[in-house]
């Protein structure tokens, strides 16, 4: 579940990364992030160590909610390793991508960024078309727009503390990430909402009720919240007030997130 958390994290960093306006951003915040998701990435590795980020002995249960298959027939541990493999990947490219930044040269920089996005994106689909949940498409849906909503707010988060180094870099790049994470907790909305339709609100207890309700408020809510109060903060330029505003958005969502982990482990359905 963890592994799973982290890999999610880091194809939602790097997922922003190639979608924000890099030519805006100076390379020094592309330098330090290169590092944090090479710290994920390693994290990740070691964590699958211990187990898959989903196990054959669930599929029987699986099948009981949901009969359709997975699109891919691999075992447990067959996915993890070749998660293990792209990871590992991930954090030798992140090592090469921290030097060309620091260096300045963006070309390079660029390339591995691509291929960082690639590994960890393969990864967490790897999961998302193996796991016995509630059919392959939806498991998909609700995986990219965690990591969406995840790594959208936690880049932003700290591309907001770096304008505390450079104040007079353009504002564009967090305005960005405003619309951003709009759009990434539209789709977390859209793949709850199918997950309801096609499952129903199958919450046995008292405990699985709150996990669900952190779940929407932190995933999807408090996004929405989140941006749009950083769009009404910058139009005054106070890039502090919006960082701040996202630190707190932030610790949300990773809370939203993990309620989900929990929930989806417990019933299966991808809320």
């Amino acid at each position: 579940m963890i592994a799973l958390f982290v890999i999610k994290l880091a194809a939602g960093i790097t997922l922003m990364w190639l979608l924000m306006p890099r030519a805006e951003v100076t390379d020094g915040f592309f330098r330090i992030q290169m590092r944090l998701v090479l710290g994920l990435a390693v994290l990740a590795v070691l964590l699958l160590t211990q187990g898959p980020t989903w196990t054959d002995a669930s599929s029987a249960a699986a099948a009981v909610s949901a009969p359709r298959p997975a699109v891919l027939s691999w075992s447990a541990d067959t996915v993890r390793v070749w998660q293990q493999r792209l990871l590992t990947a991930v954090a030798v490219t992140a090592y090469f991508g921290s030097v060309f930044w620091a260096l300045g040269r963006r070309r390079p920089g660029n390339v591995c960024i691509r291929l960082m996005a690639a590994g960890c994106g393969i990864s967490l689909l790897l999961h998302s078309l193996t796991v016995p949940a509630a059919g392959s498409p939806l498991q998909v849906l609700s995986d990219v727009s965690s990591a969406a909503v995840g790594g959208g707010v936690l880049t932003a988060m700290l591309l907001g503390h770096w304008y505390l180094t450079t104040p007079t870099m353009s504002t564009r790049p967090l305005l960005w990430f405003g619309r951003a994470i709009v759009v990434a907790a539209l789709l977390r909305l859209a793949a709850s909402a199918v997950a309801v339709f096609t499952a129903g609100l199958a919450v046995p207890g008292i405990t699985q009720g709150i996990w669900l309700g952190v779940r929407w408020t932190g995933t999807i809510v408090v996004p929405l919240l989140t941006a749009f109060l950083v769009g009404r903060i910058m139009k005054y330029r106070n890039t502090q007030s919006a960082t701040g505003v996202l630190f707190a958005g932030l610790i949300l969502v990773l809370m939203g997130e993990m309620s989900g982990a929990l929930l989806e482990r417990e019933l299966l359905i991808p809320y």
